[in-house]
């Protein structure tokens, strides 16, 4: 991957730390949150972390928050199947986990709900997670108890500011 990286120095640092020892990475339950701008590098590096992990046996899935939304509110056998999923997979990334999608505080709190879930037992588990977001502070999305619990969890996430220009508008 870095070979040809152009984004935030700083990603390419951290995808390398994680990288370098996929097996202490997983015992470690390594939590980070990418937070920055839109095209900076942020999924890009998340994927490749993926894409090593799976290279080295680890099960992985990729998902979005709206995908982690979708299926938690869907028929009772989907939703027990991608719960046991997001819980138990050796990697996860979430992705777009942004403010922009909670309109409403329904939906605030619906997508609280489900990733302070998500989020704890992972934690308690000690497997990893990883999100990327731009927004600078992910709680601040949220309300009341909620707001509260996540930025306790968000503890035992290290959150990784991401610097640059957006590099979709260049085509890199």
């Amino acid at each position: 991957m870095n070979k040809d990286f152009l984004g935030d120095p700083i990603l390419m640092v951290k995808y390398q730390e994680v990288t370098k020892d996929l097996k202490q990475t997983y015992k470690s339950g390594t939590a980070l949150c990418f937070a920055g701008s839109h095209g900076v590098g942020k999924s890009t590096v998340v994927t490749n972390i993926l894409k090593r992990a799976v290279e080295k046996g680890f099960s992985a899935l990729y998902v979005t928050l709206n995908d982690v939304i979708t299926a938690l509110i869907s028929s009772p056998e989907t939703k027990a199947e991608a719960r046991n999923k997001f819980l138990t997979v050796d990697f996860l990334v979430i992705d777009e986990f942004d403010p922009r999608y909670m309109g409403s505080d329904n939906q605030s709190d619906l997508f609280g709900r489900v990733l302070e879930d998500i989020i704890r037992i992972r934690a308690q588990n000690s497997l990893p997670i990883f999100m990327c977001t731009n927004a600078l502070d992910v709680a601040d999305s949220f309300k009341g108890p909620l707001k509260i619990s996540l930025k306790s969890l968000m503890n035992y996430v290290t959150q990784i500011s991401v610097l640059g220009a957006d590099l979709r508008k260049s085509g890199k």
